[in-house]
């Protein structure tokens, strides 16, 4: 039940950002539901995180202790990611930048936000943002660590097309929406 409520939710959650598919094939048995989305059928679920993503998983243990935002100090109701509410935690990399007024942020920049359907309901996914090789490598997680499939193509990558073709709108602020970086 917990699980296809979860996938309800993701569903959702990918479906309204849906520019594009991308990401690597799933690496683990996906366990899909299908959505239909018009003429589009999603067949949506979970894999085993990458080694990559694993690494990042590690990383981010205990997020929730990170420093929030200026802007994002409370669940936040989000234009992208489903109108799901967000919370967006980052860690010291990003927070040095900031004090130091530096874009664009570094490598070893990382970024979670929560995605949750009200804004007192537990996250029902994490998106994640780091800074690898002067780049960002987006993944789409459960709580637990599962990384998001879509039509068999895990939500895990530097080419997440759902997340370039929106985050490139804001190249200009690394990318990055929930702050405003000054220059």
């Amino acid at each position: 039940m917990a699980m296809t409520r979860f996938l309800s939710a993701s569903a959702a959650v990918v479906a309204l950002v849906l520019v594009g598919c991308g990401g690597g094939k799933s690496k683990g048995a996906a366990k899909p539901m299908g959505k239909d989305m018009g003429m589009m059928k999603m067949e949506m679920g979970m894999a085993a995180p990458s080694p990559q993503t694993q690494a990042l998983l590690e990383q981010i243990k205990g997020y929730d202790s990170w420093p929030k935002f200026a802007e994002n100090q409370a669940p936040a109701l989000s234009k992208g990611h489903m109108k799901m509410y967000v919370l967006a935690f980052h860690n010291q990399v990003v927070a040095d930048a900031i004090a130091a007024n530096t874009l664009p942020l570094p490598d070893g920049a990382l970024i979670v936000k929560q995605n949750m359907k009200t804004a007192d309901a537990a996250p029902e996914a994490l998106t994640i943002m780091s800074k690898q090789g002067g780049a960002w490598y987006y993944a789409e997680t459960s709580p637990d660590g599962q990384v998001i499939t879509m039509n068999g193509m895990a939500l895990e990558g530097p080419k997440v097309a759902m997340c370039t073709d929106c985050h490139d709108t804001a190249s200009d602020n690394d990318y990055v929406f929930t702050h405003k970086f000054p220059r």
